[in-house]
This record gives C-alpha cells, structure tokens and sequence, in this order.
C-alpha cells in the first residue's frame, strides 16, 4: 500500500512536471515500468507498460508536430520552427530560475513566441512576418501542452484503473 502512494504521488509529481518544460510523459511511463519491475508486474502487465511508452511516444512527437505545424500555418519557415523548439526548451530552462513553477510555463510559452522571431527574423529580416511566426509557433506550443496534459491524464486515468 505504500508503495502504490509513493507512485501515485510520482505520477502525479509528473504530470505536474509537463508545466516545467520537463518530459512529465516519460516520467510516468518510466515510474511505471519501475513500479512493475518492483511488483514483479503483479498489478499491471508488461504488455500495459509498453502501451504507456506508445501513448507517450505519441503524445510528444504530435506535441512537437503541433509546435511545427502552426508555425508553418502562419508563415514560419524551418527556421522559425527551430527557434521556437529551441526558445521554448531554453525558456523552460532559464525560467525556473527565477521561479520555480510559474517561471518555467511562462519561460517555455515566452520562449517558443521569441525563440520563432528571432530566428525567422534572421532568415528574412521581415520584421512582420517573424511575428506572425512567433504567433503561430506560440500557438502550437500552447495546443501542444494541452495535449500533453491530456495524454499525461489518460495515462494517469489507465494506471489509477490498474492498481485501484
């Protein structure tokens, strides 16, 4: 019993952790295959676990694709599409400096709009066509985090079934 509440509540830390900028997903897949390898899989199958790897393979690669997809939509070049990966993981980073849960939502969010300008900025040096990138790009990012969550969620939903 103990043990099925310092998972539950690593689960939980992780699903939390999508806000951070921190692979929250991966979190819970790997905790659950550490919880099955403890429990010797007695509450859920191995054949279970691999389908948390899947959804979370999924849900990160189309959280990506999201990103890369409204960017291009309002005029983003792969250029544009970098910068915002790129800004969104460094703002992530540099955000829970300066606080540790807000500041890395708003560095990640902040750093996919900035990272997406800055670098279609460099590419075309049109001022106006770098902002409706970094929009796009800000967009996806904010679409993809919603996906996430909802992933993370469901994973959440399906182990809670298994255990309890």
């Amino acid at each position: 019993m103990v043990l099925d509440i310092l998972f539950v509540l690593a689960v939980s830390a992780a699903l939390m952790s999508n806000f951070f900028g921190v692979p929250g997903n991966i979190l819970i897949a790997v905790n659950s295959l550490i919880y099955g390898i403890i429990t010797n899989f007695d509450s859920f199958s191995l054949t279970f676990v691999l389908t948390l790897f899947i959804i979370m393979i999924l849900v990160e690669f189309l959280e990506y694709l999201l990103i890369a997809l409204t960017a291009k939509k309002y005029g983003a070049s792969k250029w544009g599409i970098t910068g915002g990966i790129i800004g969104g993981i460094g703002g992530a980073i540099s955000g829970t400096f300066f606080t540790p849960v807000l500041g890395a939502i708003i560095g990640s969010i902040l750093g996919v709009f900035f990272g997406a300008i800055i670098f279609e900025y460099f590419r075309s040096f049109d001022f106006r066509m770098a902002v409706k990138s970094g929009i796009g790009a800000f967009l996806g990012k904010i679409g993809g985090l919603s996906l996430k969550t909802c992933g993370a969620v469901t994973m959440i939903i399906m182990i809670g079934y298994k255990i309890f």
